[in-house]
């Protein structure tokens, strides 16, 4: 079953806004013409490749995160990477995942496996669940993300990741198959 990314965002995912209240999300106009680029690349089956220089406080991280989320609590098998540059950038955009999830309508939330500091699993004691999984990692740490396989990665604050970033970037990079369904946003 095909469902509509935006819709579903704009109907069931809640965030926090910058006063601090947990509102429904609706897409701002640089989100938009964020998710129209995703969505043409998803049309023309390509694997969407995306590096966005941005600037702070647009929502681009938010909306990123959105897109994941769908993606992984909706489909099975889905598995989904998220690195940051610094443990509390990683916990901020991991909470960010919790609350989208804690907010979803009873009738729509996935089964819970595991929910701990880095990673949301998405099944079921017997397995007949989504069997997909998010999965937050920090950057400078040694082989991150390459033991792995990933559909989507978001790749947060590229810039000021530590350690050996080239290295980090092709083992990650390897990591995600060159497919139509998969998604790499830095």
């Amino acid at each position: 079953m095909n469902i509509n990314t935006k819709r579903y965002i704009e109907t069931f995912i809640k965030i926090r806004n910058k006063e601090g209240k947990i509102v429904g999300f609706k897409l701002n106009s640089p989100q938009q013409k964020l998710y129209d680029v995703i969505k043409d690349q998803k049309q023309e089956k390509k694997p969407v490749r995306i590096i966005i220089l941005k600037a702070r406080q647009m929502g681009f991280s938010t909306l990123t995160e959105s897109i994941l989320f769908k993606d992984t609590v909706t489909k099975f098998n889905r598995r989904t990477g998220i690195i940051t540059h610094k443990a509390t950038a990683t916990a901020n955009l991991f909470n960010m995942s919790k609350l989208m999830l804690d907010n979803l309508p009873d009738d729509i939330k996935p089964s819970i496996k595991a929910s701990n500091a880095q990673e949301l699993v998405f099944d079921n004691d017997s397995g007949t669940g989504l069997k997909s999984k998010i999965k937050c990692m920090t950057a400078g740490t040694s082989g991150v993300g390459r033991s792995d396989t990933f559909d989507n990665l978001h790749l947060s604050e590229l810039a000021f990741w530590e350690g050996d970033v080239t290295a980090t970037l092709t083992g990650l990079f390897q990591a995600v198959p060159n497919l139509p369904d998969t998604l790499i946003i830095i």
